[in-house]
Order: C-alpha cells, then structure tokens, then sequence
C-alpha cells in the first residue's frame, strides 16, 4: 500500500492546486482579467510543479496498489493526465468554457477518489468513516460465521510459520518486540505496511471508506476472508498473492489485538 506520508503529500499538492485553479477560475469568470493575469504571472511555476507532483506522486501510489487496480483509479489517472494540461490551456486562453469544464472534470476527479466509483455512489462500507461506523455488516454479508470477535490470544500454530530472517529483521528493527509471541510482533510490521494508510496505526483511520477495525464484529475467520479476498465495495484490495497463507494470518492475529 502506499504509505500515509507519500498519500497526505499527494491530498496537500491536489488540494492547493485546485485552490489555485478556483481562485483564476472565479478571477476569469467575473471579468477580472488584469487582476487574473498578474495572479498567473506570480504562480505559474508553483502551477508547474504542483502539476509535477500530481502526476508523480499519483504515478508511486499506483504503482505501490498491492492489488488488481480497479477501474476508478486507472479513470482517474486518464482523467488527470488530460485535464491537467488542458486546464492549463484553457486558462492560458482565457476561455471560460474551457475552464470551467476542466473545474467541473477536477470536481468529477475528486468525487473518485472519495467514492471508488464512476457512478460516484459509494457502498454503505465506503461511506462509512471512524465517526460513524456500521461494524461488520458488509463483513457479515461475506462471511455469515463471522458474528462475533475471538480471543486476540487465540492464535493458529501456523501463523508462527513463514517468519523469515529478513522479515524477523524488519521486526527487530520496528521495534515490535513487546509483542506476545512473534506472530503478533510479525502481523504489526505486516499490518504498518500493508493496512495503516487507510485503517491507521490504532484501526481507526477511516480513510477510504475503511471500517474501525475497533469496532468491527469479525472474528478471525472473517478477517482472513476479508484480507484474503478484499471487500465486497472493491476499495480494500484483496491480498491473496500478494502475502501469502501465513503472512495473511499473522496480520488478522494482529489486526484483533486493536479492539
């Protein structure tokens, strides 16, 4: 997954780009056009490397996507890479339609992104934050056997397998060594990497439509399916092949340990 500090740069230079193309935009449409060219004048480098880092920042974090990239995100890469330039033209140009059909394919953009859908109809699952959660009923709808949270203790033998030296490394080197047994130490390295961006370190985040994972009712079978196969709203990836059978278990043993 992308990490949290590559995604806040990534949501900082989209916000204060669209801050700028409003501000020109509002100049342009009400006639201000002396005002709106010295605007352009003092912030046309800023525009070019905000549109710089759009792209780059957006180009990692596709590419960092641990699963098959769904249909949304490549629209919205598509979408970006032909506004960007053209927004510029349009307010090189002056041309108000131009502008504000660029303001509108931003607007679109960001309702992508918010969503995970080109109808812009999230799933209940999506729309759910750390505020206001509904824990596990999308869950349960996959899993029905997943009523009820198990013991965070209660940790399958095989979950201690497939600690290699390299990721017993990474775990001395996280500091995770209070943990109870070495297949909790392991899951909280997996969990930082692959889980945090839009769960959070305490599971709370909420970020992309993720559930508290505070208040979720999955046990650990339910939480292996959802790891394993991804959500039924299609924002959380599924895992399968990309971490393997032990790996997954480790992550759900740790994941329980937040409630």
């Amino acid at each position: 997954m992308p990490s949290p500090l590559l995604l806040r740069l990534h949501l900082l230079v989209v916000l204060a780009f669209l801050l700028f193309y409003a501000l020109k935009a509002g100049l342009l449409l009400t006639g201000r056009l002396e005002l709106l060219r010295s605007l352009r004048a003092r912030t046309r480098v800023a525009d070019s490397v905000l549109g710089l880092l759009i792209l780059l920042s957006g180009g990692v974090m596709l590419w960092q996507y641990p699963a098959p990239t769904p249909a949304w995100l490549w629209t919205k890469l598509a979408l970006v890479l032909v506004l960007l330039p053209g927004a510029i033209a349009a307010m090189r140009r002056q041309s108000k339609i131009g502008v504000a059909l660029s303001f509108a394919g931003f607007l679109y953009v960001y309702g992508l992104a918010e969503t995970g859908s080109l109808t812009l109809r999230p799933s209940t699952a999506a729309t759910q934050g750390p505020a206001a959660p509904t824990p596990g009923r999308a869950e349960a709808d996959a899993t029905p056997d997943a009523a009820a949270p198990v013991d965070s203790t209660a940790i399958s033998a095989a979950s201690l397998a497939g600690i290699d030296s390299a990721q017993t490394a990474e775990i001395a080197a996280s500091g995770a060594t209070s943990e109870a047994t070495p297949a909790l130490a392991a899951g909280k390295v997996l969990y930082t990497r692959n889980c945090a961006v839009c769960h959070g370190t305490d599971g709370k985040l909420g970020l992309n439509g993720a559930r508290d994972l505070t208040q979720s009712n999955l046990n650990e079978t339910g939480r292996i399916y959802q790891v394993t196969h991804g959500s039924i709203s299609k924002k959380m990836p599924a895992f399968q092949g990309k971490l393997t059978d032990e790996q997954i278990q480790q992550v759900v043993a740790y994941s329980l340990t937040l409630q």
